[in-house]
């Protein structure tokens, strides 16, 4: 079996740091525990694009 999971935050537009963010993982489930496939580190830091 294979999960998604995307917990979001979301800002108000108007408000301080207006916008969303989300956390993405894929997670393979077997007999023996869950693996997550995607191996993405987490946080908002590994979310930035250098302009």
């Amino acid at each position: 079996m294979v999960v998604s999971m995307e917990p979001m935050i979301t800002v108000l537009d108007g408000q301080p740091g207006a916008g969303g963010y989300r956390e993405h993982d894929i997670l393979f489930v077997g007999e023996h525990g869950a693996e997550n496939i995607t191996k993405f580190p987490f946080g908002p830091e590994h979310n930035i694009i250098p302009c």
